[in-house]
């Protein structure tokens, strides 16, 4: 596995272009950053910030929410809706949506997959207006914004809202002993408390797939955790 103490990302890292609460200015930067990630490296995972195999390995984590044909998807901060590719080429059909803030990534979505639904959202002025049996949130909250926290807590209260089966949330881990100052980490611990507390009981969690990194699944119920 080519890692490193990030999980494969490259820094600053991929990061959710879909962020409750951020101001107008902190949003032109995030869209303004991929927009130039974009231009310098194409249709590459490293327009996102993302290594080839690390983003290889991070969809393979969400997989393990459980049997995905047929299903319903959102994939919450898309990109360039790589994930989308991902599923195929593993012949897992889906009714795939992506998300993202970034029109430039989206028109890229949309010219590359185009059986696929692609929409740019603003989580600040758009409202979600359908329910999905998946969503999905990879590598989304992993560049230090101030009160990010919160703001995970609050995306992921709305996403599980309209989430009829599972949601998979993706997150740097705060138990790593070498912190980049430009990220983000997330208390695994913290975050678990919160999905049981305020989302469902029915929640596990692996820590063991990438170094230092971790995927949280969280359940309607315990029958679509089986």
């Amino acid at each position: 596995m080519d890692s490193d103490l990030t999980g494969d990302f490259i820094l600053p890292t991929r990061i959710s272009i879909l962020i409750f609460r951020m101001d107008e200015l902190n949003k032109e930067y995030v869209v303004s950053f991929f927009d130039n990630n974009l231009k310098m490296h194409g249709d590459r995972p490293e327009a996102l910030r993302w290594t080839a195999s690390g983003q290889r390995l991070h969809y393979l984590s969400l997989l393990d929410i459980g049997l995905l044909e047929g299903a319903k998807v959102l994939d919450f901060g898309c990109g360039k809706g790589d994930f989308w590719r991902f599923l195929a080429d593993r012949g897992i059909p889906v009714d795939y949506t992506g998300y993202d803030i970034n029109a430039n990534l989206i028109s890229l979505a949309e010219k590359k997959y185009p059986t696929g639904r692609f929409r740019v959202f603003d989580a600040d002025k758009d409202s979600l207006e359908e329910d999905f049996d998946y969503i999905f949130l990879c590598g989304v909250f992993n560049l230090r914004v101030a009160g990010l926290d919160d703001t995970i807590r609050k995306t992921l209260i709305k996403l599980f809202s309209h989430c009829r089966k599972g949601l998979a949330f993706n997150a740097l881990s705060d138990l790593n002993p070498r912190k980049d100052v430009e990220l983000h980490y997330t208390s695994p611990e913290d975050i678990f408390r919160f999905a049981v507390k305020n989302l469902s009981p029915y929640v596990s969690l692996r820590h063991d797939r990438m170094l230092y990194d971790f995927t949280m699944f969280v359940y309607r119920d315990q029958a679509q955790q089986e």
